[in-house]
């Protein structure tokens, strides 16, 4: 078995439901073998719909990243933009937005509260080339067909020194490599790639893209403020509120060695 980024050898790394998962002995990137691309409307939609205040304090790091490195709005497109609600925020914040999503629900959703929402896949989407400042793919990569292609794709659609965020689950975290098939984010029913730091980056830098930042961060600390999210999970009397409390220093440790969840990479056009 061959890694699907740096095409060095790639052994069995677990087997969970069925699925088989490699994982490469160089960049330590994984893949989950066989597992067919489902289209249409997702699961998750009514969960995106129902918990919007949670989701826009996830995505709220995110945005503020991309910002501090723009001086006034620009244009912005958001791969897998579900229900639009990072978007929004852009939006809010006098952004152009777009949208691109394949599921009609969250599409047609976007669509009704104001967000500019293709409903297409990103490689037919017909969006003109150098036309965005920046793209964002969040916890979207792992799920697409090739994400050598998607990356090649958001090459072209930005400007001269434009900026692409990547939100990934973190394959090379301290709870994957323990865990291993019991890793919560492991999912490889539907998640077909599973990236590390390094192997993102080598990603990035084959396909016109150099990394000028990175974050790992665990728990509360991949929301924009941790302090609302335990407020917001207590006053909702949401059951995550004694998840978060009580890993809240498990997840700060692991998010200032790097070693979190979560994998955020910012790179700029090369």
């Amino acid at each position: 078995m061959k890694c699907f980024i740096c095409d060095s050898e790639a052994g069995l790394f677990c087997k969970k439901d069925n699925f088989l998962i490699y994982k490469c002995g160089t960049c330590g990137s994984g893949f989950t073998e066989g597992l067919e691309i489902k289209k249409g409307s997702y699961h998750r939609d009514e969960v995106y719909i129902g918990g919007r205040d949670q989701f826009v304090n996830i995505f709220r790091r995110r945005v503020e990243l991309i910002k501090k490195y723009f001086k006034d709005p620009g244009k912005v497109l958001e791969v897998g933009s579900s229900i639009g609600t990072m978007l929004s925020i852009f939006k809010k914040d006098s952004w152009d937005v777009r949208g691109v999503e394949i599921s009609p629900k969250a599409a047609r959703y976007a669509l009704e509260h104001g967000i500019p929402t293709t409903y297409s896949t990103i490689e037919k989407a017909d969006f003109p080339e150098e036309s965005f400042d920046a793209v964002i793919i969040n916890h979207t990569l792992e799920h697409l067909e090739s994400p050598k292609d998607v990356i090649k794709k958001v090459n072209s659609l930005l400007k001269k020194d434009g900026l692409i965020l990547i939100d990934v689950p973190n394959f090379g975290s301290l709870s994957a490599q323990m865990q291993k098939n019991k890793w919560l984010y492991l999912l490889p029913e539907e998640h077909r790639w599973h990236f590390t730091e390094e192997g993102i980056e080598r990603l990035l830098s084959d396909n016109g893209f150099k990394v000028i930042e990175k974050f790992m961060p665990s728990g509360v600390f991949d929301y924009g403020s941790p302090m609302l999210e335990l407020w917001q999970a207590l006053k909702g009397g949401k059951k995550r509120f004694f998840k978060d409390l009580f890993m809240a220093v498990p997840a700060l440790i692991l998010t200032m060695t790097g070693k979190g969840t979560s994998l955020t990479v910012l790179a700029r056009k090369k």
